[in-house]
């Protein structure tokens, strides 16, 4: 795209700023007739199936749910895993994942670690 100076920009912004309101005038009266339409008809944009906010005009519904979609055959999340794991002081582990620092100094101390499983 070919660099504009100052000047020709400022006389492009000048003929959008013309043709959005060209637009706009355009655009005011035929939404009146559909607001007095349906106020006629007792119809409302819930009705429609629109939220009314028009923030996402002219893009496709979010999907249900967030985030990525799952992998085929993956069960997804299946709740909070119980402690196995407690210490006097209030440090737990769930035996999953890395062992924490208390129970390996704990090991390394000569402690079994069987003795801080939950009953």
């Amino acid at each position: 795209m070919p660099r504009l100076s100052a000047v020709a920009l400022k006389e492009r912004i000048a003929l959008l700023q013309k043709q959005l309101a060209a637009a706009e005038t355009k655009k005011q009266p035929a939404i009146n007739k559909v607001k007095a339409l349906m106020k006629k008809l007792g119809v409302t944009v819930a009705d429609l199936g629109g939220g009314g906010t028009g923030k996402r005009r002219g893009r496709p519904p979010k999907a249900a749910g967030k985030g990525r979609a799952k992998k085929a055959g993956r069960k997804g999340s299946r709740g909070a895993v119980p402690i196995k794991y407690r210490d006097d002081k209030g440090n737990t582990w769930t035996g999953r994942g890395k062992t924490p620092r208390w129970i390996a100094a704990a090991e390394k101390a000569g402690t079994k670690r069987e003795s801080f499983l939950v009953k």
